[in-house]
């Protein structure tokens, strides 16, 4: 984009902005990455830049969302653009919500974005070198995506929005389903820390394992699930293990994903873990005694709690409704 266009934007969006706030009453924000940025009490017209993190919890609370990016995947909603994670969570369609697609979460549309006139514009921080140039069309609000909480970042969204009401009644009914959800484990099983569960996927060179993974890592942290140590004691929220440590994250159980935007099935991830690891399921307690189990990649990444509460009953229904071989020195 040349200067005279890039100028002629920031001017429209400058005057878009502020059409759109005139006579709001702004406060001031300090987003996770310390910007201090004066924003609208109640904005009217908010553009996600982030699908999974930002545009479900948004569309959930039902605040004033104009705009988000969004994917083009063939395979997914007739070829149109889709929002990963809040399409499989909570049905959202651009075609049907009046929301303005803006481009992937990796190339902006900024005309479009401006077109829109946003009054607050959310992005990850890994979209943090776009900032200058989004804060040119309406403020702009960075907020990290992994490595934190998943309801704390949740719970910003909301007060970005100004739906803490709504956030607050919802998180109140996944208490009530949570703590149904820690009883039935009780009578079951057990304590549940005694309960280990490996989050992990295998490819060709490497095992992906997962300390926090979307609504799954948060659910297994509210039931008071156990990892193996190699996964608990990583500072990332995920990494790459050789296939030689294989070993070191047996565990009870084992949750692998599923990538329905690819036309994945269960299937052909065991099929993968197959080709990788020919002997695993020999090696992993899990794999023996038939304690593996997936979840729907792209329904489990959306911040929202309908997905909290698909995941919690999955996690129920595998762990504490079947008698299971628990994992032992011995075993």
């Amino acid at each position: 984009m040349n200067l005279i266009k890039l100028g002629a934007l920031a001017m429209a969006g400058l005057l878009a902005f502020a059409t759109a706030a005139h006579g709001q009453e702004t406060r001031l924000f300090v987003d996770d990455q310390g910007h201090e940025v004066t924003i609208p009490v109640s904005p009217q017209r908010i553009v996600s830049l982030r699908g999974e993190q930002f545009t479900a919890p948004l569309y959930e609370l039902g605040a004033n969302l104009v705009g988000s990016s969004g994917l083009v995947n063939e395979a997914v909603n007739g070829g149109r653009p889709y929002v990963r994670g809040a399409y499989d969570a909570l049905d959202f369609r651009f075609e049907e919500s009046g929301v303005t697609w803006v481009g992937s979460p990796n190339d902006h549309d900024y005309e479009a974005i401006s077109a829109v006139e946003p009054d607050l514009i959310i992005i990850p921080d890994f979209a943090s070198d776009d900032y200058d140039r989004l804060s040119l069309i309406a403020p702009t609000v960075v907020l990290q995506v992994w490595g934190q909480d998943m309801l704390d970042m949740y719970a910003k969204v909301a007060d970005l929005a100004d739906r803490e009401d709504t956030f607050a009644r919802l998180s109140a009914r996944y208490a009530e389903r949570l703590d149904r959800a820690r009883q039935t484990l009780a009578e079951t099983v057990g304590d549940t820390s005694t309960i280990s569960v490996a989050v992990a996927s295998a490819f060709e060179d490497r095992i992906s394992v997962y300390r926090d993974y979307g609504t799954l890592g948060q659910v297994l942290r509210d039931l008071g699930l156990s990892m193996p140590a190699i996964i608990a004691g990583m500072e990332e929220a995920n990494a790459n293990l050789s296939l030689e440590l294989l070993p070191q994250i047996d565990a009870d159980f084992m949750i692998d994903t599923y990538w329905t935007a690819r036309n994945q099935s269960p299937t052909q991830k065991l099929e993968a873990w197959d080709a990788a690891l020919p002997g695993w399921r020999e090696i992993l307690h899990a794999g023996r005694h038939n304690q593996v189990f997936m979840v729907n990649r792209e329904e489990m990444r959306a911040v929202s709690f309908q997905a909290l509460r698909s995941v919690l009953d999955i996690i129920v229904s595998q762990i504490g409704t079947r008698d299971f071989v628990p994992l032992t020195p011995s075993s």
